[in-house]
């Protein structure tokens, strides 16, 4: 999404595939999904192989990069989103898929393969599931190995978008996180987003922002009656707009503390503004486009965001406004961030806080941080500390500024997890926790 990010945690990466698996784990009652071993992307409005995944499926059946993929099971593919929909079968189960290589017409029938489980010599991550709102959701729970009895925990709520907390990815930033604090002692809990990797339910580019944090509600309840969990000692970690959800979740169950990273402290149009401008500044935009740039983006998100208008009727009125409005969720999930009062419940709030900002962040500001920090101290003076970490951006991945950070973005690269903010959080926690010695 580049320089048009709003608040995108991880960027959503097209396809280690395939969803479902033939039979439950132990002990689980959700299946494991499968994997097909592409890495697909559009490329001149066709779906096309950027990798096959080695000792994959499709590595097995001689698939290759640059293949064009036709067809799955019969369905033409036209889109990677009907790519990702069409390939979502049980592991065990076998597609048909047909590609075009030079020219040259292939067609592949293949058995999907389990999709691998998360290891550490000295973490067990258990795979569990919970019921939200009928449906069956994937939870990871790290615990650690040299560690018995209840533990004190920490529940990741993350940003905005769809996207699995599942992937076999070593660089990924949940799980380098969850891992770090597990092998100091600490239980860690992430939460699957509806229709995503294991989870069933609605798919998740339909869910609003009430459902969403609805489902985080039900999932904190579920971690603090697990038997490795203290539930006196749960503490809250929001990233990106997860920091929105967290001070929120803390006033139905009051936490140990709170840690926000990439946070969100003003009123949601406020900040898409700030954000837009800072992103204009970084990009290659003459400055000579900066206010109309600015006028635009106010008038397109005000039709939407506030006065609730439809994207059609708007785009119909400004087709312009389509640059304007690149949001990873439908608008009534930002309509109804749009209508919160986003500061007010740090004003009520009695836990520690450790607000955490990288400056290589090019999607939230410093100020925001600072103003987390303020008002909790505001009103219990010496509960908020806020630490700068110099070398990490919004995706916790280590970059040297945020030019550097929305260029990667913009072109998909991905990044290297930035161990910075593992020991900043453990620091942190060390001091309220008794923690393990390190590994």
């Amino acid at each position: 999404m580049g320089m048009r990010l709003a608040c995108a945690t991880a960027t959503i990466v097209a396809g280690i595939i395939a969803m479902m698996a033939a039979s439950p784990a132990l002990g689980d009652a959700l299946p494991r999904r499968g994997i097909l071993g592409i890495s697909a992307e559009e490329r001149n409005g066709a779906v096309v192989a950027a990798a096959v995944l080695p000792n994959t499926p499709a590595q097995a059946a001689g698939l290759a990069p640059g293949d064009r993929i036709a067809s799955i099971d019969g369905i033409t593919i036209r889109s990677l989103a009907q790519f990702l929909q069409t390939v979502r079968h049980p592991a065990g189960e076998r597609v048909t898929i047909v590609v075009v290589r030079n020219g040259q017409t292939l067609s592949k029938t293949i058995a999907l393969a389990e999709y691998p489980k998360e290891s550490d010599p000295h973490v067990t991550t258990l795979y569990d599931s919970l019921a939200i709102d009928g449906s069956l959701r994937r939870v990871l729970i790290t615990v650690p190995n040299a560690v018995a009895g209840r533990r004190p925990a920490i529940f990741f709520i993350g940003g905005i978008g769809c996207y699995s907390i599942d992937v076999a990815d070593p660089q990924d930033s949940y799980r380098n996180l969850a891992q770090a604090l597990s092998r100091r002692g600490f239980v860690t809990m992430r939460l699957e987003k509806s229709g995503i990797g294991d989870s069933q339910g609605p798919p998740c580019p339909k869910v609003d922002f009430v459902t969403e944090s609805r489902s985080y509600s039900a999932a904190l309840s579920f971690l603090a009656a697990d038997s490795h969990v203290d539930p006196a000692r749960v503490y809250l970690l929001g990233h990106s707009i997860g920091t929105i959800i967290a001070p929120r979740l803390a006033q139905v169950r009051r936490p140990a503390g709170i840690v926000v990273i990439a946070a969100v402290a003003r009123s949601w149009f406020e900040y898409e503004l700030i954000n837009w401008r800072r992103q204009l500044q970084l990009s290659t935009s003459p400055p000579s486009d900066y206010d109309s740039e600015m006028q635009q983006k106010e008038w397109c998100m005000h039709r939407t965001l506030i006065e609730k208008q439809s994207v059609k009727s708007v785009l119909a009125l400004r087709p312009a406004c389509k640059d304007e409005l690149p949001y990873p969720v439908t608008i009534e999930y930002l309509q109804q961030v749009a209508g919160l009062n986003i500061l007010s419940p740090w004003t009520h709030l009695d836990a520690p806080v450790l607000a955490i900002y990288g400056s290589a962040d090019f999607v939230t500001d410093h100020t925001d941080h600072q103003l987390i920090v303020d008002t909790v101290n505001k009103v219990h003076p010496g509960n908020a500390t806020l630490t700068v970490i110099d070398d990490m951006d919004h995706y916790l991945w280590t970059e040297p500024s945020q030019q550097a950070s929305l260029k990667n973005a913009g072109s998909g690269k991905e990044g290297r997890y930035n161990p910075k903010l593992s020991a900043a959080i453990i620091a942190w926690l060390c001091t309220r926790e008794e923690c393990a010695p390190p590994v």
